[in-house]
């Protein structure tokens, strides 16, 4: 029941009842049963056969048909401002067989100046063939026809820029996951790759694909603070440019749900910076805008970026309100796969992180538990000990010795194997294992809080860990007190 579940759960009250109304009729029948009974709590698929009376081999038919029905109905849901245009363009071949030659090539033309303004190549190819062929007994005919083989080259232009885009994607969040040279360099060669097809053809569509990928790179990878700063006019234009073209083309399905990026880039860039009044703006309109962000799959990475900034932005304020801000909403209405290892791992971070600054540590400790039992981690061994060690910290200042050492023994056999790296992770260890070590208290304190002020220092470069983690005096001595609450 898990996709169903989610599906049912995640529709607003209006759209739930025109589905049921499509679904059932409002008939109490099985579908009907099944609907509003998974919408009002979770039943496990044993239970639901109870409660219908079928057995399994029923049931999970009933329920694949189900499944199909509710998809293709909500299918028909999905926005497209510009489907009247892409109507028209399904009309086209039907011109060659009209009875007015003149009239249909008229027609056409007016289409063409449509579909130019919104740089859709692959529609254009059905006009120019169409028009190549209507011009056959003609000069226009060669004309028509190198317009066609060209848009038919520009399309696969298209197609393969917005192919890699989503790859940059995919790639960007392995990365960030094991900071390894290799990923970085295939980062920089699918970005190579977007601009050398940029600089082939003048096209909107392109200059946004290329630019969100060019700003992503320099605020996630090439993310020195003064480096971005001189930068700043250069970013300003882009983002506005871009502003102009998702107004320009309101109709574009593509830009109206991708335009929230430049408010998320936005904030991302200032968080960065330092300016925290441009930030903070960012912020609360791209907070105003999660519920309907949430509920779209391909904002996923996105959204995960915007919170991880939200913790950057708490490490530079330290004002919790606004990291948690809307998080009751966003926890629910975010829904990323296990498979999807960049979206969900940040994700259970960022739960765990917020409970951490909200002294829950005992939640904190269960998200990274039920993160590190969902998702194998051994690929993406910096991530991998980051979360080990975020995870020992709450059992450390919880009491809870025993899981505390079992998870550090963990540790120094993953690292065993390359002594010479990891200075960061022996720091921390170090640390950690001293505040559960018996000693005087105030004494214990002051050499925590040492070893913090000494681990932050050798915490630079590209093998940093728990950059999300800020250990306060209150933290310190709850790591240290013998007595634990």
């Amino acid at each position: 029941m898990d996709v169903l579940n989610k599906t049912i759960k995640k529709l607003s009250e209006d759209e739930y009842q025109a589905l049921l109304m499509q679904v059932s009729g409002k008939k109490k029948n099985k579908p009907y049963v099944v609907l509003e009974t998974t919408r009002n709590r979770d039943v496990a698929d044993s239970e639901m056969m109870e409660l219908l009376q079928v057995n399994a081999s029923t049931y999970y038919t009933l329920k694949s048909r189900l499944n199909s029905k509710i998809a293709a109905i909500l299918s028909k849901n999905v926005q497209n401002p510009i489907s009247s245009l892409i109507d028209e363009v399904t009309r086209v071949p039907a011109n060659l067989y009209g009875t007015n030659k003149d009239f249909s090539i008229r027609a056409l033309k007016e289409l063409e100046k449509q579909l130019i303004e919104y740089d859709l190549s692959s529609e254009l190819i059905i006009v120019y063939k169409t028009l190549s062929q209507l011009h056959l007994y003609n000069e226009d005919h060669e004309y028509y026809d190198n317009l066609y083989k060209k848009h038919v080259a520009f399309s696969l232009a298209v197609s393969k820029a917005e192919g890699l885009f989503y790859k940059f994607v995919l790639k960007t969040g392995k990365y960030l996951l094991t900071r390894s040279p290799e990923d970085h360099e295939d980062v920089i060669n699918i970005q190579r790759e977007i601009s050398n097809i940029c600089e082939l053809y003048d096209s909107h569509r392109l200059y946004v694909i290329y630019n969100i990928v060019r700003l992503y790179h320099m605020c996630i990878i090439e993310n020195s603070p003064e480096n971005l700063k001189s930068r700043e006019l250069e970013v300003e234009s882009i983002i506005q440019e871009m502003n102009r073209i998702f107004q320009k083309y309101h109709l574009d399905t593509f830009y109206q749900n991708i335009k929230f990026i430049s408010d998320f880039i936005y904030f991302e860039y200032y968080q960065r910076t330092g300016n925290q009044v441009r930030a903070d703006f960012y912020h609360d309109k791209s907070v105003s805008q999660m519920d309907e962000l949430c509920s779209k799959h391909f904002m996923s990475f996105h959204v995960i970026r915007f919170l991880e900034g939200k913790i950057e932005k708490y490490l530079a304020d330290g004002n919790l309100e606004k990291l948690i801000e809307s998080n009751e909403s966003i926890i629910s209405n975010l829904d990323v796969d296990t498979n999807e290892a960049y979206q969900y791992i940040s994700f259970k971070k960022y739960i765990a992180v917020c409970k951490f600054y909200q002294r829950d540590y005992s939640g904190a400790a269960r998200t990274m538990n039920d993160l590190r039992n969902k998702v194998s981690l051994k690929h993406f061994l910096v991530t991998d000990i980051e979360c080990k060690l975020f995870q020992a910290l709450q059992y450390c200042i919880l009491g809870e010795d025993g899981l505390c050492m079992q998870i550090l023994s963990s540790l120094k056999r993953q690292i065993r194997e390359n002594e010479a790296g990891y200075n960061s992770t022996k720091l921390f260890i170090k640390m950690i294992k001293a505040a559960l070590k018996p000693a005087d208290y105030r004494k214990k304190v002051k050499k925590i809080t040492e070893m913090w002020n000494e681990f932050q220092k050798a915490n630079i470069g590209n093998d940093h860990i728990l950059k999300y983690v800020k250990l306060d005096e209150v933290t310190i001595r709850k790591m240290t007190n013998p007595i634990k609450e």
